[in-house]
């Protein structure tokens, strides 16, 4: 599987990956009810051009998205994955990644709401150590961030480039056809 950030001419593909998500996994991800497919549209129009949509393909499907935006030194993160790819670590995956980027970018605290009885978030959150906050049907769960190092900063640079790379390659199988004389 490939992971790398969106490109913004790319967020037609999230939306497209949110409105995949049933009634239930729109709940689970936006922490309330009611997440219809034009909610969803304004919801991708709105996002900031310097927040994190990493995505996860599986071939040229995006199956899996961490969405991470800032406000002052916490970064809020939300993660979904197309229910076919679940169980696989694509969640897991890319939240690690976010958690890597958002790091790097000096945040303090990564923040993230979800319903209490989300259970794959709140399983993925206490795996990254985060603390648990539930009330009134919701869970809120923050993980203090430590400043980036050489580790993580060398780490991302290296992950951006794998992607590219794999992205350079399947481009370029898909055009050899093209490309190379037939024998």
């Amino acid at each position: 599987m490939l992971h790398r950030k969106l490109l913004m001419a790319e967020r037609p593909l999230f939306a497209a990956h949110l409105k995949r998500l049933s009634p239930a996994d729109r709940s689970f991800r936006f922490a309330h009810s009611r997440v219809g497919d034009d909610w969803i549209d304004k919801y991708v129009a709105g996002i900031a051009e310097d927040d994190l949509l990493l995505g996860c393909f599986d071939g040229d499907r995006l199956v899996g998205v961490a969405h991470v935006a800032f406000a002052g030194p916490v970064a809020e993160m939300g993660i979904s994955v197309d229910s076919d790819s679940r169980a696989h670590g694509v969640g897991a995956e890319l939240t690690r990644r976010a958690v890597r980027w958002t790091r790097n970018r000096r945040a303090e605290k990564l923040y993230t709401l979800c319903q209490s009885d989300n259970g794959s978030m709140i399983a993925l959150a206490r795996k990254l150590g985060m603390k648990i906050h539930r009330e009134c049907g919701t869970a809120e769960a923050y993980l203090p961030l430590p400043p980036p190092d050489l580790l993580t900063v060398g780490d991302e640079i290296g992950a951006e480039m794998d992607g590219l790379a794999q992205d350079w390659m399947s481009m370029v199988k898909a055009c050899q056809g093209a490309l190379l004389p037939k024998p």
